[in-house]
């Protein structure tokens, strides 16, 4: 397969210009119509409620280095492999939080309170709203997960920093997209795989900053 990274950076621009003219009093409108409350379940953060893969940025790995004097591999792990080239090394998009063999966040507590919350990623920061394009629409839509805290009353001023913290987590990553698709060049020809083990081969990350390698 070969993949138009051209086309795909132009496009992310075209959807860059469109997030950057959302308007904030709108969305928080909209937000306060919907209703949100944490509930401190920690639902989110564990497995047994569903898919709580949480995607990482080379910025946010680095904040949670330097703050908590940790690793990057104490931190996250490569996210799944996404295709392999010749030599057999995987290529995996980005980098995910790292998880118990339960499934459950490292990072959340036996009551609930996040070990990160100062510097938890946009994903956690923003849950359970997400903005995305569908639909071939022109801009984006507030999107909503499951969550027991959806329909709660939300004040105003709470709903004006989530609507900044939406739009700010979408120019992130489509800033973060763009670079990883520039740094991409080379790799334009490629398969994506279905079944894979990560036992025994070599893995390659792309993100913003380049490619890691990481030896099997």
């Amino acid at each position: 397969m070969r993949f138009n990274i051209l086309d795909a950076v132009s496009d992310l621009k075209v959807k860059k210009s469109m997030v950057d003219k959302l308007s904030i009093n709108k969305m928080a409108k909209q937000l306060v119509s919907i209703g949100f409350k944490c509930m401190r379940c920690g639902e989110c953060c564990r497995a047994r409620s569903g898919d709580n893969t949480v995607i990482l940025f080379p910025d946010e790995i680095q904040l949670i280095v330097d703050t908590h004097g940790m690793t990057p591999d104490g931190v996250c792990e490569p996210s799944i492999p996404q295709f392999t080239d010749d030599s057999g090394t995987l290529h995996c998009f980005e980098w995910v939080l790292n998880r118990h063999s339960s499934g459950d966040c490292i990072f959340i507590q036996a009551d609930n309170t996040c070990m990160l919350y100062q510097q938890r990623p946009w994903i956690c920061s923003t849950y359970p709203f997400f903005l995305a394009f569908t639909n071939e629409a022109i801009k984006p839509d507030i999107k909503v997960s499951e969550c027991r805290g959806v329909g709660h009353p939300i004040k105003k001023e709470d709903a004006i920093k989530l609507a900044e913290l939406l739009k700010g987590r979408l120019l992130a990553e489509i800033t973060e997209e763009t670079r990883l698709l520039e740094n991409l060049k080379g790799f334009e020809d490629w398969e994506p795989i279905r079944n894979y083990s990560r036992q025994g081969y070599s893995i390659a990350v792309h993100d913003s900053r380049g490619i890691t390698y990481i030896t099997g």
